[in-house]
């Protein structure tokens, strides 16, 4: 049997979790179609597509015609595969006579309450009964389900993973071209639009402020008093920027940290000056903790994926499963 692939470990954990989008979205009606068995559990068309309705909206969002369409159908597809793993691994978790915690259920069943309807219980089962036509004995079952899926995945998954500091340097070593970051500046500037408070009297606007640069006025003061941008109360801010005007890169190039340039920049409709605070030099970056973290997280994911795809693998072989193709846009 070809076993399919699976979804990324940490959204689907994610997705264990009942929300408030999930628990109540708006129903959408379609066709009850079988599309698998698992044990005696079927999975319904109507199933899956109510599980593929958020992304996709996003997907009629980026796509259209035909590759909408099979855009659709995949996710449909993916969303299957994942719909049969929470069966397969709900089995395992009967099989294993494991139980769930009631305060852990309880827990989430308040989340739930504070997140949709701020605590008021009475509006949260009116809202149940009429839009999901579900009780709450029902959602507590759900719940339950969903805790029992999230916990035997984290223990046959997450749990035991080490990434040793010898696996982080050699990552970094092997891989040190993907790490590689562009040359960026901290950039502040004052901005003036031509026509803007300024208009008619630019000119002279420009040469009070070159004039008190010279006396030693902080550029982030000047910013606050004549700058048009939208940062101006930040004294001209713009963080740090790797990519900028063409025209005002040109310039950029030529500054040394700390100096501001000694004209305005005609950039048509508005005229800028700036001032450079930091400039990083980009390329490969050390090692450092933040990067060893984040090496980490990549690898622990690596092993978490080969755990997981293992996992399932021997779920497929351990318990019946019956697929239908031919889902349908």
């Amino acid at each position: 049997m070809k076993i399919p692939s699976t979804y990324s470990f940490k959204f689907f954990a994610a997705a264990c979790i009942a929300t408030v989008t999930t628990l109540f979205a708006q129903a959408i009606y379609y066709s009850d179609a079988v599309l698998a068995q698992v044990d005696d559990e079927v999975i319904t068309s109507f199933e899956v597509k109510q599980h593929a309705e958020p992304r996709e909206e996003q997907l009629k969002l980026q796509y259209k015609g035909q590759e909408l369409i099979d855009k659709t159908i995949a996710l449909r597809r993916q969303v299957l595969d994942t719909l049969i793993e929470r069966e397969l691994i709900y089995l395992e978790f009967k099989a294993l006579k494991a139980t769930i915690p009631q305060f852990l259920i309880q827990e989430r069943l308040d989340d739930l309450i504070l997140g949709t309807t701020g605590g008021n219980l009475h509006e949260f089962e009116t809202r149940l009964n009429l839009r999901e036509k579900m009780t709450m004995t029902e959602l507590k079952e759900r719940l339950r389900k969903d805790i029992a899926i999230e916990l035997l995945r984290r223990e046959k998954v997450s749990k035991g993973i080490s990434i040793p500091d010898e696996a982080i340097k050699e990552y970094y070593k092997a891989n040190a071209t993907q790490f590689i970051k562009p040359r960026r500046f901290h950039l502040y500037t004052i901005l003036l639009r031509k026509q803007g408070k300024f208009a008619g009297k630019m000119d002279e606007t420009c040469d009070e402020i070159l004039d008190k640069l010279k006396k030693g006025t902080p550029f982030q003061e000047l910013a606050k008093q004549y700058s048009e941008s939208p940062n101006a109360e930040h004294g001209g801010d713009q963080g740090w920027l790797s990519e900028v005007n063409e025209q005002l890169m040109e310039v950029i190039k030529k500054m040394e940290p700390g100096q501001t340039w000694n004209k305005p920049i005609d950039l048509g409709r508005n005229i800028y000056f700036i001032h450079v605070a930091e400039i990083d030099g980009g390329g490969i970056p050390e090692l450092d903790n933040d990067l060893k973290k984040h090496i980490k997280d990549l690898l622990t994911q690596k092993e978490e994926k080969i755990k997981n795809e293992r996992f399932i693998r021997e779920l497929y072989m351990k318990y019946p499963v019956k697929r239908m193709d031919g889902l349908k846009y």
